[in-house]
This record gives C-alpha cells, sequence and structure tokens, in this order.
C-alpha cells in the first residue's frame, strides 16, 4: 500500500471518528463539515493511488478541514488533521516545546510527550480497529496539550521577557518574571518576593507598594527573637 493509499485509509477512520461526534454537538455542523472534507479528501487520495506524489486537490481539502478545526470549539485540535497528510509528504506532526515555567506543568509536559511518543509507533498499524483507537487518543492527546499551551500562556513560560511595573507617583518600580518579583526603591533593590505563578497584576501592584526591605524584615525577626529569649 503506498502513500496515498495509506492517507486516504488514515481519512476515512478520522472522518468516522468525526462524523461519531456530531449528535447533540453545538459545533455539530462544523464537525460534519471537517468530516466531509476529510471523507473528500479520502476519494481523492485514492484515485492516485498509482502516484508518487500528494494531490494538490487532496492538500486543499485538507487544509478546508484544518481551518475548520480551528475556528470553531469541535473538540478536533487542527493539529491532528495534519496527520493525514504526514504519511505522503514525509513531514511528521510534533509536540512543540512548551518552554513552561511552573515545575508542575513541566511535569506535565512531559507525560503528554511520553504519551506522544508511545501512539506514533502504533499509528500505522494494519488492524484498522488498532489504528482507530490510536486517532481517538491521538485527539485526547492534542486536546490536553492545547489546554496545557493555554495553562502555560496564563502563568508565564520560562524564556518570557520580564515585565516591568512603573507606577506614576513615587520612586518604586518592579519586575515581574513567573514566580519571582524583584521590586526597586530607586536604584536600590528593595525586596526580591517569591510570588504564585497565577498572580494578578492588580495583586503585584499591592505588592509594590507594601514591599519591606529584607534588611528590615530580618531586623524586626532579631528584635522577635531577642524579646523572647530576655523573656524566657
Amino acid at each position: 500500500m503506498n502513500a496515498n493509499l495509506k492517507a486516504a485509509t488514515r481519512a476515512t477512520l478520522l472522518a468516522g471518528i468525526i462524523r461519531g461526534r456530531t449528535k447533540g454537538h453545538p459545533e455539530a455542523t462544523a464537525l460534519r463539515a471537517i468530516a466531509t472534507n476529510l471523507t473528500r479528501a479520502a476519494g481523492i487520495l485514492r484515485k492516485a493511488a498509482d502516484s508518487d506524489r500528494f494531490p494538490d486537490e487532496a492538500d486543499q481539502v485538507l487544509w478546508r478541514a484544518r481551518m475548520t478545526a480551528a475556528r470553531a470549539e469541535t473538540g478536533i485540535p487542527a493539529a491532528v488533521i495534519d496527520y493525514v497528510s504526514a504519511l505522503a509528504i514525509g513531514y511528521a506532526p510534533d509536540l512543540p516545546d512548551l518552554l513552561p515555567a511552573d515545575p508542575e506543568h513541566v511535569r506535565q509536559e512531559n507525560e503528554l510527550r511520553a504519551r506522544f511518543l508511545d501512539l506514533s509507533r502504533h499509528l500505522d498499524a494494519r488492524d484498522e480497529d488498532v489504528s482507530n483507537a490510536e486517532l481517538v487518543a491521538l485527539i485526547r492527546l492534542y486536546s490536553d496539550y492545547d489546554r496545557l499551551d493555554a495553562d502555560v500562556a496564563t502563568h508565564g513560560r520560562a524564556d518570557q521577557a520580564p515585565t516591568t511595573y512603573r507606577p506614576h507617583e513615587g520612586g518604586r518600580t518592579a519586575v515581574h518574571l513567573p514566580g519571582h518579583l524583584t521590586v526597586f526603591d530607586g536604584g536600590l533593590i528593595l525586596a526580591e518576593l517569591a510570588v504564585p505563578f497565577a498572580i494578578t497584576p492588580g495583586e503585584i501592584w499591592q505588592l509594590i507598594k507594601t514591599a519591606q526591605p529584607a534588611r528590615d524584615t530580618a531586623a524586626a525577626f532579631t528584635d522577635g527573637l531577642s524579646a523572647e529569649l530576655a523573656a524566657a
């Protein structure tokens, strides 16, 4: 079976999975449109079974399916559509690095990558039931990836440029990176603070106003400890 026939089989299986999700779905029309375009692509690819070239017409139809998946809340990640043409054009989709700053997000991304590597070995199974199950798992994988991508975008990425806060009045400024806030008073570092990854700009402004110099905090602790020892 050449690459175009394999791509046609994958398109047919994927169309069946998507068509099976239309009942009661708020984006049923979009789902049917995706499935229809996948079925059309499968027909075009079967006609090109004797060719080593991926038909431009099939590429255009798959592009329409991908655009529909990207625009609507179908639950079908657009990246999954690329797995149809991947067999013929020699480009296998991947999971781009999210570069999360939050250690929990790093763990989740590693788990997703492990699932991805495991799935990649079984997508070309000769048993259609196995291939079908792997495509369902692939949809779930990319859905989880998209959710994690949104969370990482909210909480910050490891290579994210720092955000500078400059009040209209007063000498205090601050630089925020995910999980960390440095507060300045003029040209001096006032405080280095560990902050939640989900901290809001309003909460950052409040910290800028209320941050105490580290030396004052240490002095207060020392004074308190001395008082406790004297009382003892």
